[in-house]
């Protein structure tokens, strides 16, 4: 499988529509951070979600959305495709790729794919050390999970299969771990609650009725 390094060395460049559809909502890679709850007992947010809310609020008022950079972002950027050609050969699959889908007006998920009805939500860590505790603990991060469970909440799915892969890892056991995550409802609920939640409050922030 080595060939599928070298085929494929960058990520494709999100477009200018996708961005768009996005501008201004909740995004599932952060609904973990609108799920953090303040520190007193009537303080329903935390100050990570606030402060995404508020991110939010900015891209309303400019049409500009926030660029972000950072190395491992880069990295998870460029090796998420790569994952995918791994991941298809490995498998024997065809991932089908996936739009901006919408929970509502205010929110909204884009899986990196869906083979045979089940999402995948692919990982690349730039620290091996975080790939590793998936692969010998089974340990996902409650902000995937929160990310996952909005994403099947989107798209009707009931399950996704959490895919962590690191490239510079050299024994094949260990090289890519899937983990099937499926639809829990409880979670789906408390996700749809704080989402209506969060959108009151930029909505009182912007004196939009």
């Amino acid at each position: 499988m080595e060939d599928i390094f070298e085929a494929i060395s960058n990520s494709e460049q999100r477009s200018e529509e996708w961005y768009a559809q996005r501008l201004g909502k909740f995004t599932a890679s952060r609904f973990g951070d609108l799920m953090t709850n303040g520190r007193k007992k009537d303080e329903v947010l935390g100050q990570t979600a606030i402060s995404y809310i508020y991110e939010k609020a900015a891209e309303i008022l400019t049409g500009e959305r926030k660029e972000i950079f950072g190395t491992a972002l880069d990295w998870g950027n460029e090796y998420e495709p790569i994952c995918k050609a791994y991941y298809s050969e490995l498998r024997g699959v065809t991932i089908e790729e996936m739009p901006f889908v919408q929970i509502n007006d205010y929110s909204g998920a884009s899986p990196d794919g869906m083979v045979d009805g089940e999402l995948i939500e692919i990982k690349c860590p730039y620290n091996t050390a975080n790939h590793l505790k998936t692969a010998f603990e089974g340990y996902i991060d409650p902000k995937y999970l929160w990310q996952m469970q909005g994403q099947m909440l989107a798209t009707g799915a009931l399950a996704c299969r959490f895919l962590s892969f690191d490239p510079r890892i050299k024994d094949e056991r260990f090289k890519l771990i899937e983990i099937r995550v499926e639809q829990d409802l409880e979670m789906q609920e408390q996700l749809r609650e704080r989402l209506a939640f969060a959108n009151d409050y930029l909505r009182n922030l912007l004196n939009i009725k």
